[in-house]
C-alpha cells in the first residue's frame, strides 16, 4: 500500500510539472517516444554497464521525449545520437559510478543524474564529479535545473 500511494504522489507531482511547462512557450518540447525507442534505450545503456531510466523519467519520457531551456536539458532518446540523447552523455562521460548513476541531463556547469544506489536525484558538478545537491523528488531536480 506504501509503494502504492508514492505512485499517486509522484505522479501528482509529475502532473503539476507537465501541467506547469505546457503552457510556457519558452520551453523547447520534443514528442512523446513510443515504447520501442525506451526499451532499445535501455538495452543500449544496460550494455554499456550504465544505470537504468528511473520510473518517474520514463514517466516524463512518456509525454515529452526531452527539454530544452537557456541552454539547459533533459535527455530524450534520439536514433541521431545528438548531445540530446539520454545513451550518449552517459557513454561518453565516463563517470565512475555509472553502474549506480545515469545522466537525465545537463545546463553549462552541472549534470542533473539519478543515483539508483540512494534513490536520490542529483546535481554533480562536470568538472570535479562533486554532489552539489540532491533531491528525492524528480520534478524538484527538474525546477533546479531549468531554473522554474
Amino acid at each position: 500500500i506504501l509503494c502504492h500511494h508514492r505512485q499517486q504522489a509522484r505522479t501528482a507531482l509529475m502532473q503539476n510539472f507537465v501541467a506547469k511547462i505546457s503552457t510556457r512557450n519558452d520551453i523547447e518540447k520534443q514528442a512523446a517516444l513510443n515504447p520501442a525507442q525506451i526499451i532499445n534505450c535501455q538495452k543500449q545503456l544496460r550494455q554499456n554497464n550504465i544505470a537504468p531510466i528511473p520510473e518517474a523519467y520514463l514517466e516524463l519520457l512518456h509525454i515529452y521525449n526531452g527539454l530544452y531551456l537557456d541552454g539547459a536539458w533533459l535527455a530524450g532518446i534520439h536514433d541521431d545520437r545528438t548531445n540530446l540523447d539520454l545513451c550518449l552523455p552517459n557513454i561518453q562521460a565516463k563517470h565512475p559510478l555509472s553502474r549506480d548513476i545515469i545522466i537525465l541531463g545537463c545546463d553549462d556547469f552541472d549534470y542533473l543524474a539519478f543515483n539508483h544506489k540512494w534513490q536520490t536525484y542529483q546535481i554533480i558538478d562536470k568538472d570535479d564529479l562533486e554532489v552539489l545537491e540532491e533531491y528525492q523528488q524528480l520534478e524538484q531536480a527538474l525546477n533546479h535545473l531549468l531554473k522554474l
